[in-house]
């Protein structure tokens, strides 16, 4: 992830406080790893090769190959750390920006002022021509290369001059960059934020587009198609996390309005992987990866991992119209001023942020992501956890007749559903537990035996049991002991738990779970008899 915290004396070509501030420093962050690789998806509708588009405005790989080579070839004349890819491509898409109000308010430098500035340069740095001209050669670069790039800058640095200050030259750019439509089309698997995890992330995806270096030739940087999804690889259940656990790279929390106007938090989700991806419907690149994002959260929803999609700035009608062509059949939520974009500093679109079932930030990648890439990120997510953690949490509850029933009751003999209601007062709870009743046979037919719970007391088990005329044990977990320990406790941030199942085999292992994301939000019956073998 990009910073602001940086170096400000020589770096980007030497030029002033301010642009070196707002267009990225050439100085690669400390926190930063070394360059990774590319990955590719299917060629953006452009005539050209297209890396990014800014309002509409490409920016082609032979732009950003060239922009790259001069940022390193300058870094490196002046004794500095190399930029990675996404430094150089994000300091040229800020130019592009920058440039654009700069002509446009006739500001100008010519070729002269740029060789001035570059000898000035090589003073600075204690370096000469023959210096110069050896880095150059090394980058298949030519003065011209640099001295254009120089003038650009020049234009630049003075038309951040003319705000008076470098805070208000900041506060500008900023409100330049969140206004700006910013796609991106080639992808970079980056560190997390706000922190850097001292975990490993999960392996980037695979099937990278490298970026060549300068003396391959530029064929090799044609995309190919992405590989088909690879499902197989999930088995199991998500882990649940321990009550008592905390993340140790925590998401920011946020509530949005969904399609419908309903408010809609980061955190009713904890207990399941999150993939959260930003985007918008103008964007190529989201367009892109639609269908894959839809396909991946239906086919994953089972496995403990829900897609929430964050749409920036765009009407509820627009983005169902999109959703409903593209099959996102998954949380969207509306960020209508890019206040989270801003929160997540996502700096172009798409960017997917992956957390973990305790709410962690484990990786992040900008740029567009296939099926195939989404499943990489979270196998290990769904797998890194122990056996013991894979284990449904033992309990002991009464039941609305004051009878004692734990889960160790059932173990070594038959597999047990776990249902989480809500309250006594819930209707769409009451739904729930009498269609269980109307299929109870076929569950006891399956060897299995059905256990509800909620967070109240005997006397409203026994209510709830006595209105849905229940045959299957109604248990109070009034101390919301049990519901914590599953990690279905005020999920909904009303003080009860989320409607929730789990189905626990008869070794007390979880091998399905379902956490709703509203009060409505159950299986049917028929769904949770499929997965009790």
């Amino acid at each position: 992830m990009l910073r602001r915290g940086i170096r400000f004396d020589s770096t980007c070509y030497g030029l002033s406080m301010a642009i070196t501030v707002l267009l990225v420093s050439c100085t690669t962050p400390a926190a930063l790893p070394p360059p990774v690789a590319l990955t590719p998806f299917t060629a953006p509708p452009s005539p050209q090769t297209t890396v990014a588009e800014v309002d509409g405005e490409a920016i082609t790989r032979e732009e950003w190959q060239r922009a790259l080579a001069l940022d390193r070839a300058m870094s490196t004349l002046a004794g500095q750390s190399l930029p990675t890819p996404e430094e150089s491509l994000q300091r040229l898409i800020n130019e592009r920006l920058a440039l654009r109000e700069a002509r446009m308010a006739n500001f100008t430098a010519t070729p002269d002022q740029a060789a001035v500035r570059l000898q000035t340069l090589l003073r600075r740095w204690d370096r000469n021509e023959l210096a110069l001209d050896v880095v150059l050669a090394q980058h298949e670069l030519s003065r011209a290369d640099v001295l254009d790039a120089i003038r650009r800058l020049l234009i630049v640095e003075a038309y951040l001059a003319h705000f008076g200050s470098e805070a208000d030259a900041q506060r500008w750019m900023a409100e330049r960059r969140q206004r700006a439509k910013v796609g991106l089309y080639v992808s970079f698997s980056v560190p997390p934020m706000p922190t850097v995890l001292t975990a490993a992330l999960p392996k980037p995806p695979a099937t990278p587009l490298v970026l060549a270096p300068q003396d391959e030739p530029t064929t090799h940087l044609v995309p190919t198609p992405s590989p088909q999804p690879a499902y197989e690889r999930v088995t199991g259940a998500a882990p649940v996390p321990t009550p008592n656990s905390l993340p140790k790279n925590p998401a920011p929390d946020f509530t949005l309005p969904n399609l419908d106007g309903q408010a809609v938090a980061l955190s009713q989700f904890r207990g399941r992987v999150i993939v959260l991806n930003f985007w918008a419907s103008w964007c190529p690149a989201c367009r892109a990866e639609a269908h894959d994002f839809g396909d991946f959260a239906h086919r994953y929803r089972d496995h403990g991992v829900t897609v929430i999609g964050v749409n920036l700035r765009e009407d509820a009608a627009t983005v169902r119209d999109f959703a409903e062509s593209n099959g996102m059949a998954y949380p969207l939520l509306l960020d209508t001023h890019g206040a989270i974009g801003r929160m997540y500093e996502v700096v172009g679109i798409p960017t997917t942020v992956i957390i973990d079932a305790a709410g962690s930030v484990r990786a992040r990648h900008v740029g567009v992501l296939n099926a195939d890439q989404l499943a990489d990120y979270v196998a290990p997510l769904l797998t890194d956890s122990s056996s013991a953690e894979r284990l449904a949490p033992d309990f002991e509850l009464p039941r609305e007749d004051g009878r004692s029933v734990s889960l160790r009751d059932y173990l070594g003999r038959q597999s047990v559903v776990v249902l989480f209601y809500r309250s006594a007062g819930c209707g769409s709870c009451q739904q729930q537990l009498r269609a269980m009743q109307a299929e109870y046979g076929r569950f006891r037919a399956r060897g299995a035996e059905v256990l509800a719970i909620a967070v109240q007391g005997v006397t409203q088990a026994s209510v709830v049991r006595e209105l849905g005329q229940l045959e299957f044990p109604v248990l109070a977990d009034e101390a919301h002991a049990v519901s914590e320990a599953f990690g279905v406790f005020n999920r909904l941030g009303d003080g009860l738990a989320a409607p929730a199942v789990f189905v626990i085999d008869e070794g007390g292992r979880i091998i399905w779970s379902h956490i709703g994301r509203d009060a409505n939000d159950y299986p049917t019956p028929s769904d949770i008899l499929s997965r009790i073998s």
